[in-house]
């Protein structure tokens, strides 16, 4: 009779315990928030000043190996010298950038082909944008192909798209 009894007593302490539960599933949700209208600040653009170009650090040649001979019957090991012993690379800057696009050439490369859903309806929508401007969609399969590297040279800017 204890273990009914004892039973009983748990049963009601759980039932008493998942009521706020129950309750909280039946009640009605808050109306939703709207929030207030915000309105628009005018930006004005920041100029912006290219940085200054400057030479890459000379690079430290690395030292000649030394050649120390084993003891005989003794295995050889060879240590490389992790430092580079490469000519310094140049810094080249990017290229500043267009002021304006109205009546600038604009060219929209596709890298790849794997994206052209989302790139072809750019250059449309910069000619719309931007009256006198000239935009040409280009799908490019090998971007190191010569008439590729024409075709970039020709444009003020290009906007390329891998295939992401």
């Amino acid at each position: 009779m204890k273990k009914l009894t004892l039973l009983g007593f748990i049963c009601l302490a759980v039932m008493l315990a998942a009521l706020p539960f129950m309750a909280a599933c039946g009640a009605e949700e808050p109306a939703p928030v709207t929030p207030a209208p915000v309105t628009p600040t005018p930006v004005t653009p920041v100029p912006v000043t290219p940085a200054p170009v400057t030479p890459a650090p000379p690079v430290t040649p690395a030292p000649a190996p030394v050649v120390v001979p084993a003891p005989a019957g003794e295995p050889v090991f060879t240590v490389m010298d992790p430092r580079s012993s490469m000519a310094p690379i140049p810094f080249v800057a990017l290229s500043p950038r267009l002021d304006t696009v109205v009546g600038k050439k604009i060219g929209v490369a596709n890298l790849m082909g794997g994206n052209a859903a989302a790139m072809e309806p750019i250059a449309p929508a910069i000619m719309a944008a931007y009256p006198g401007t000239e935009a040409e969609y280009m799908e490019v399969r090998d971007y190191k192909d010569a008439s590729f590297m024409e075709w970039v040279v020709t444009n003020d800017a290009i906007i390329l798209g891998n295939n992401y």
